[in-house]
């Protein structure tokens, strides 16, 4: 298993690689990368709330199946099913600066019946990794899976867990200070420039007609760059982005 840290305490490599990647596009691969790699995540998925109420999707990544994140995220978020996930409470009430490090085990029992078939027995997992960083500008979520096994022998110590949970935490909530307009574009932060602007028209409630009058293309075009944003975001409906992203 690769390490965090070399024995003198120097960053790693792919650490080094996220740290340089802050704020632009590029981390998102490069941090999913690392979190895959190191930890073994087979699944991840970042949300925020900001006013302690609602929660908004920042990131979902499925390593194995592709659809299977952006499936839960929708009905996570879509259909509000975060007030059913005993980790809410902290989530909107966590200080700015606290970390919270959750194990699955902890809190497993505190579920219902119908939101852990569907978030966890049905998509397969059998561990999960909850971190929750509160900052001023709002609160972060981090939700790393296994399904194959269980999170390696290391989790198994308390410190490490928190030392973990806290770099991870810190880096996604630095990434989206120095570059808000990712937090706010939210999983459209994949998206090619122009897949954006059609996607965030449409959330405005946009037709396609008026979509092509602003931007200045084709009628054609708003259909070809809509159908590629959808492709990219395992989506088929403007109800389905609405519930990604709102």
């Amino acid at each position: 298993m690769p390490s965090v840290m070399t024995p003198d305490w120097s960053p790693s490599t792919q650490v080094l690689q996220v740290l340089e990647q802050l704020g632009t596009h590029s981390f998102y691969d490069v941090f999913l990368d690392w979190l895959h790699q190191e930890f073994g995540t087979e699944q991840c998925m970042v949300f925020y709330c900001g006013d302690g109420e609602q929660v908004s999707t920042l990131l979902f990544k499925d390593y194995a199946r592709e659809a299977s994140a952006r499936q839960l995220a929708e009905a996570y978020v879509g259909e509000r099913h975060y007030l059913q996930d005993p980790n809410f409470s902290i989530l909107k009430t966590i200080s700015a600066g606290d970390v919270q490090v959750v194990r699955f085990d902890s809190v497993s029992n505190d579920m219902g019946l119908h939101y852990r078939k569907a978030f966890f027995e049905s998509p397969g997992f059998l561990d999960k990794l909850a971190i929750i960083r509160g900052t001023e500008n709002g609160n972060y979520y981090v939700n790393l899976y296994r399904r194959s096994s269980r999170f390696d022998p290391r989790f198994d110590d308390p410190g490490f867990t928190r030392q973990i949970g806290a770099l991870i935490s810190v880096l996604l909530t630095k990434h989206f200070a120095l570059n808000e307009r990712l937090r706010l574009e939210g999983p459209l932060a994949f998206l090619s420039e122009r897949e954006q602007q059609v996607c965030r028209a449409v959330l405005r409630g946009k037709k396609n007609e008026a979509i092509a009058a602003e931007l200045d293309i084709a009628a054609s075009s708003v259909i070809t760059y809509r159908k590629r944003a959808y492709e990219k975001l395992g989506i088929t409906s403007r109800a389905q982005l609405f519930a990604l992203c709102t």
